[in-house]
């Protein structure tokens, strides 16, 4: 009886402990294990971007700084931006994906060392019970034996207990190992993420430096009349092309977009466009940002006579841009003229462009909301400083914003 009583005392414990030890043993056990596929993804954009980033900065460098050629040269700068902001945002990623890990990690090591504590008690438990009831000793269970068959039975089943005897200790220094190697593994991941915060720190003030040549091509630009009007002529010339070439794209698209279920309520009227989204449009800029630099209409532009059709609002370089109402986005790329623009159908053939971001934060054919960030302001393309050149269109035609959206300045 008393050794039923015993059994019971060892084997109650041990399937605790084998419980205990299939959450352990699912532990990730090296550095390379917490940087997944996913961290790796992001290393390998990174290292895409810099390879890409040194050859333009080669191309910078090997470019004839001078007026001929001087908006070819900011178009390189431009990309070098972009490029610069992309990686940016690729490693801001990889630190999110590196906080997430580590948190999951720091809440695995609390679980096993739980775990330990569950194995660490059942482990003296189990010793208590042997010693508690002196009849259950080793030497009494061995003693106690009738013949020689009781005593090699007695001896198998001290065996046994000791093997797991030395089975639990085994176990107890494994996992203290592990949470060794996992103390580790979360030191190497809080080391590349303070890395990336350094990368950071370098690409934005690099950043800066680009906007900074940007602006000094342009100003070079800007003293010789010759060279400027060459420019400014290729730049409307590419603008007029453009505008007609999204006029007709956007009858186009806003009649297949008409049934799309992003569209609800209102009236599409006698034309086939998408029905309007509703609601007033807000500003695409935060409202203590920036200032209204050039209105709709004809202005003068270098001693130039220019009609300029579109809002121009001048705000910090990275100044989140925002969607003034929800869409479609119809497009998100790269001109000549505008640089990275940005153009969202909101339905019933009203649209919105915004142009000269420094970096695209939508896609063509995605869905966005009102005061979702499609990008950020920059001085990308036929650009003349850090400004976001803002479109309101009714069935492709330009018209003045200030119409529509209210201003807060």
């Amino acid at each position: 009886m008393k050794n039923s009583k015993l059994f019971k005392r060892i084997l109650v414990p041990a399937v605790t402990l084998a419980l205990a030890g299939t959450v352990l043993w699912g532990m990730p056990s090296s550095a390379a294990e917490v940087n997944d596929a996913t961290v790796k993804s992001y290393e390998d954009q990174i290292a895409e971007l810099t390879a890409k980033q040194n050859d333009l900065k080669q191309k910078i460098a090997e470019a004839e700084a001078s007026l001929s050629n001087a908006m070819e040269r900011k178009k390189l700068v431009d990309e070098l931006i972009k490029n610069t902001s992309r990686k940016i945002q690729t490693a801001e990623a990889m630190i999110a994906d590196l906080d997430a890990q580590i948190e999951a990690k720091e809440a695995q090591m609390a679980e096993t060392e739980e775990n330990i504590d569950i194995q660490r008690e059942a482990f003296l438990n189990r010793m208590a019970a042997l010693h508690e009831d002196g009849n259950a000793s080793y030497l009494e269970l061995i003693l106690g034996s009738t013949d020689i068959s009781s005593l090699l039975t007695k001896i198998d089943y001290v065996n046994t207990m000791m093997e797991y005897d030395r089975k639990v200790i085994s176990e107890l220094t494994a996992s203290k190992a592990e949470i060794q190697t996992l103390s580790e593994t979360l030191a190497a991941s809080k080391k590349a993420q303070e890395d990336a915060l350094a990368l950071l720190e370098e690409e934005q003030a690099s950043n800066l430096a680009l906007a900074g040549e940007s602006e000094s091509i342009i100003n070079e630009l800007k003293n010789d009349e010759a060279a400027w009007q060459s420019q400014y002529d290729n730049a409307v010339a590419a603008e007029q092309q453009l505008d007609a070439e999204l006029q007709e794209y956007i009858k186009e698209m806003q009649s297949a977009n008409q049934n799309h279920p992003i569209f609800s309520g209102g009236n599409s009227g006698d034309n086939n466009y998408s029905q309007y989204i509703g609601g007033e449009y807000m500003w695409p800029l935060p409202s203590n940002v920036g200032y209204i630099s050039s209105h709709f209409g004809y202005r003068v532009l270098n001693g130039y006579q220019d009609l300029h059709q579109a809002t121009d609002i001048a705000a910090p370089h990275g100044t989140p841009i925002y969607a003034s109402n929800g869409g479609i986005i119809l497009r998100s790329e790269w001109h000549d003229s505008y640089g990275n623009y940005v153009l969202i159908d909101h339905g019933n053939g009203i649209s919105t462009l915004y142009a000269h971001m420094s970096m695209l934060n939508v896609s063509a054919g995605q869905a966005v909301a009102q005061g979702d960030v499609i990008g950020y302001v920059g001085n990308t393309g036929y650009s003349f400083g850090a400004h976001l050149h803002f479109e309101y269109r009714i069935n492709g035609q330009r018209v003045d914003a200030l119409n529509y959206v209210a201003s807060p300045y």
